[in-house]
């Protein structure tokens, strides 16, 4: 129950303080537009539009840190060490499982925030109750899922392969406050790394859940068109990613150092070392 609570705050906190951030790059993402011209669509919007569809996050978030940090302790406990004998591919088999299941559970939520966030149904979605009549069918809640499969399985990977080398190459402060800034340092270096690295699968993602449509669309077939859109130009593809890689920061610092603490108080030591 105490890690339950301890997923929830991680999210929760970290949703609260990242929410505008996130609108805005998402309307970077689905209109290719730069910086100045998103927040100042955002802002022309109030200050009640600002955090349209933060319900959906902040469920969302919660349930996937909870799976993230409780499921992949799970399978990396559960996989056999005689039939996997290496480390390394322990974790990373860990990591993509864990994906795999985020990816299943998160999906509609993050297809209820794209419609929320996306201009043209502001008018037409009222709000998260309402998406029921317009996403009326499996198939419609669950588009963008090979992003997000490609996504979570990659980061994961990276962020559990990563994770103990960086913070044991880090100074270990005695002092509450110092873990709590090495632990946010930690994470948000890994955050930071991963967000940019997978950037465009997020463009592509964002592309196939901002619209409404009957119509089932491939990931590849998406990456093509948003390609064509963006005139085949790798800047027009990552406009945003400073400042997503900015709220990656924020987000992953908040997340890892909030959750380390919190193990901590409850489990007198941090999980990395409880785990391997």
């Amino acid at each position: 129950m105490a890690k339950l609570y301890i997923w929830l705050i991680s999210g929760m906190v970290n949703v609260a303080a990242t929410f505008p951030i996130n609108k805005v790059i998402f309307r970077q993402q689905i209109n290719s537009s730069r910086f100045y011209a998103a927040v100042k669509q955002v802002h022309k919007e109030g200050l009640i539009m600002l955090y349209r569809g933060m319900a959906l996050p902040l469920c969302q978030k919660s349930v996937q840190v909870g799976l993230m940090y409780g499921l992949f302790e799970t399978f990396y406990k559960g996989l056999p060490t005689n039939m996997i004998a290496d480390n390394r591919s322990k974790i990373m088999i860990a990591a993509s499982l864990t994906g795999i299941s985020e990816a299943f559970v998160a999906t509609p939520f993050e297809r209820g925030q794209s419609l929320l966030q996306t201009p043209a149904f502001h008018g037409k979605i009222k709000n998260t109750l309402d998406l029921r009549h317009h996403l009326t069918s499996i198939r419609q809640w669950y588009r963008g899922l090979s992003a997000i499969l490609i996504r979570n399985c990659s980061t994961n990977c990276l962020f559990f392969l990563f994770r103990n080398p960086l913070r044991n190459a880090l100074p270990s402060p005695q002092t509450r406050k110092g873990q709590f800034a090495v632990n946010f340092a930690c994470g948000a270096c890994l955050g930071g790394a991963n967000s940019t690295l997978i950037y465009p699968v997020n463009v592509v993602k964002s592309y196939q859940q901002k619209q409404i449509s009957s119509n089932r669309e491939s990931f590849l077939t998406s990456c093509k068109k948003v390609l064509r859109e963006r005139e085949y130009k790798a800047r027009k593809i990552y406009y945003g990613v400073q400042l997503n890689f900015t709220r990656a920061l924020i987000s992953w610092g908040i997340i890892n150092a909030t959750y380390e603490t919190c193990m901590t108080v409850f489990y007198s030591q941090p999980v990395q070392k409880q785990l391997y």
